[in-house]
């Protein structure tokens, strides 16, 4: 069964003190199911949105086990869940490095399992769902971001 490797490291200094994490040798694995990958690029206009993920498009990536985005701009990141019946989403902001074609760090997800939450903030009680659709917007209103987007199964 195939795998990703992942090299996961972080280091700083804040105040004098080091602060370090993960590691540069040893690869975190994600497991995959059927070997499918796709590795696309976007050229994302000012204030636009766009979608860069559609499981009824790549059906064979419907159910992923991995998923890779990185941006040199800020942008946001809309998951959207049931896009069919209730379109439940959910957006994070993806920092960029700020600089034209040189990406910032990753946003890496294992699984595209979601829980609607439709209880009390703490008791994680919702429904059971996968990621249908994203949509990346580009927030700048000078400059054209540039997303990268790898998917696997």
């Amino acid at each position: 069964m195939p795998s990703i490797q992942i090299y996961q490291y972080f280091v700083t200094n804040i105040d004098g003190r080091p602060v370090q994490g993960g590691s540069l040798s040893e690869a975190r694995n994600v497991t995959l199911g059927d070997g499918e990958v796709i590795d696309r690029a976007f050229k994302i206009g000012t204030e636009t949105a766009v979608k860069v993920f559609d499981k009824t498009v790549d059906a064979a990536l419907g159910d992923f086990n991995f998923l890779w985005m990185e941006t040199d701009l800020d942008v946001l990141v809309q998951f959207t869940t049931d896009a069919a019946e209730d379109d439940e989403y959910f957006v994070v902001e993806l920092k960029g490095s700020g600089t034209a074609g040189q990406m910032g760090p990753a946003l890496i997800l294992g699984t595209d399992d979601t829980q609607l939450q439709d209880g009390d903030v703490d008791l994680f009680d919702g429904t059971a769902g996968t990621i249908d659709e994203i949509f990346v917007k580009n927030q700048s209103s000078t400059e054209i971001a540039r997303v990268r987007i790898v998917v696997a199964t």
